[in-house]
């Protein structure tokens, strides 16, 4: 593993390469569900996966988790200050973004990776959101995509309530 110094400055970088990315999440403590509740500053991980870029370019904002049956897993600033969720089958099928009606996913503790942990388990896709816990209110989160080659990493930063 890498030494300390060096995994803050990758993370505050927002990006490292893939094999370190993975044994970094890891090594990361567990989160438990009460502790998400709330919205999350999202920051993309870069470690070559085909997303990266997309989510910032898009201007993607981060998550919103009101209760363990209801997560807002995309949010996205469409004008300066006016933040929306957004439904993630057209984001993922790559067709037009539209808002979503409500809650697109929900909060349940996975085992993954060895641990049990905070997962987020999208309503309409083979898609799970594995977190670990950097430190208070930050958080690494690995997307787990079925049929993905590789893992998508993405950074939280929890927002004063």
């Amino acid at each position: 593993m890498e030494s300390q110094t060096e995994i803050v400055a990758m993370l505050e970088e927002g990006k490292g390469d893939l094999h370190t990315a993975c044994k970094l999440f890891d090594s990361l403590e567990t989160v438990d569900l009460e502790s998400l509740l709330g919205t999350w500053k999202g920051k993309e991980f870069h470690t070559g996966h085909p997303l990266d870029g997309v989510l910032t370019k898009l201007r993607w904002y981060g998550k919103k988790f009101r209760d363990a049956d209801n997560v807002d897993p995309l949010l996205f600033e469409i004008k300066k200050g006016k933040v929306v969720a957004v439904d993630p089958v057209p984001f993922m099928t790559k067709r037009k973004l539209s808002e979503a009606t409500g809650g697109e996913a929900r909060m349940r503790m996975v085992e993954f990776r060895g641990k049990l942990s905070a997962t987020i388990i999208y309503d309409h896709l083979p898609i799970h959101d594995h977190l670990r816990k950097i430190a208070d209110g930050k958080l690494l989160g690995m997307m787990d995509l079925k049929g993905d080659k590789q893992p998508f990493f993405f950074l939280l930063e929890k927002l004063e309530k």
